[in-house]
């Protein structure tokens, strides 16, 4: 959530006419996070978080929001878009689509623990299951077939280690697909990183940031939590924390043989994606840097990649 796309206190006040939520108070801008343009925004009704889409179509936030409304009505923690005025939820801004959300309650957890990855399993898992009869599934822009892709146009960034590591991880998961391929499927968050979580005083968690559930392998989900709630940034386990998670997640879903069975495939998988993905990012911010850009070093999670294909 960094600022690609900065707003004046006019623009701002002028896109707030739509809603009937008072004046504008104050706002900034959120600096956390690398995708889109988010900024708190106070009015005279209360708090509220306003995003712009800096890589996705309107067509792709309607189904960001879909599943943000599926799971609310069955009593998620999720941010929903207030309608305006004429009852409408998407909006352009600047050019991008925006959304309104109110501000949920809860604080971010910088350094989670035991009971925080035990909290965070158990809503994941609730995640899967609420969604599990919303249909047709949004497809994952960053699967299997996206790291095959991308990889190869990436290798001019990488020096020779780093290529033989990247060439033999790929060889590795395409000869292992088939494991993949049996996996429990259904929709997944995607990006559940401890900065997309807020806990409240009475125990709730609220998941934020919806714009990368897509399709994909639930084990895969809960391993993108592991490798960054349950680790340090040289993936070295933190003690207690893998275990919590599993526990808290299998209290609501247990695992299947098949999951257990291919932990360690998933876990180097997830750590591949976002190896790639932080990759590409600093190339694109590199020619187009934003107010604010909060820039995500990928050589922590080639070192996380490493981790996990000595265990």
């Amino acid at each position: 959530m960094s600022v690609y796309t900065p707003l004046s206190t006019a623009e701002l006040e002028h896109f707030l006419s739509r809603f009937a939520l008072g004046s504008l108070q104050s706002f900034r801008g959120i600096t956390a996070g690398i995708e889109n343009s988010n900024f708190f925004v106070t009015t005279g009704t209360g708090e509220y978080v306003l995003t712009l889409f800096e890589h996705h179509t309107a067509d792709e936030v309607q189904d960001f929001v879909r599943l943000a409304r599926h799971l609310g009505q069955q009593g998620l923690r999720v941010p929903a878009p207030v309608a305006d005025r004429q009852g409408e939820w998407l909006h352009q801004l600047k050019h991008k689509p925006a959304i309104l959300c109110p501000r949920l309650p809860g604080e971010h957890i910088a350094n989670p623990q035991p009971e925080h990855c035990a909290a965070i399993g158990s809503a994941l898992a609730q995640l899967h299951i609420a969604a599990a009869d919303l249909s047709p599934m949004r497809p994952d822009n960053r699967d299997y077939h996206w790291w095959l892709s991308t990889g190869p146009q990436l290798v001019n960034d990488l020096n020779d280690d780093e290529r033989a590591l990247l060439q033999d991880e790929l060889a590795y998961q395409t000869a292992h697909r088939a494991d993949w391929l049996v996996l429990p499927q259904g929709w997944i968050h995607g990006d559940l990183f401890h900065d997309n979580a807020l806990f409240s005083d009475d125990g709730q968690v609220a998941i934020l940031d919806l714009y990368n559930a897509s399709a994909g392998a639930l084990l895969y989900d809960l391993a993108v939590v592991a490798n960054d709630w349950c680790c340090d940034v040289n993936g070295v386990w933190k003690d207690g924390c893998v275990e919590a998670l599993l526990s808290g997640y299998q209290t609501v879903r247990p695992l299947t043989a098949a999951e257990q069975a291919g932990w360690n495939l998933v876990l180097r998988g997830a750590a591949l994606r976002f190896w790639l993905s932080r990759l590409l990012t600093r190339r694109l911010q590199q020619q187009q840097a934003g107010e604010l850009a909060l820039q995500k070093d990928p050589a922590e999670f080639m070192q996380k990649l490493l981790r996990r294909r000595a265990q």
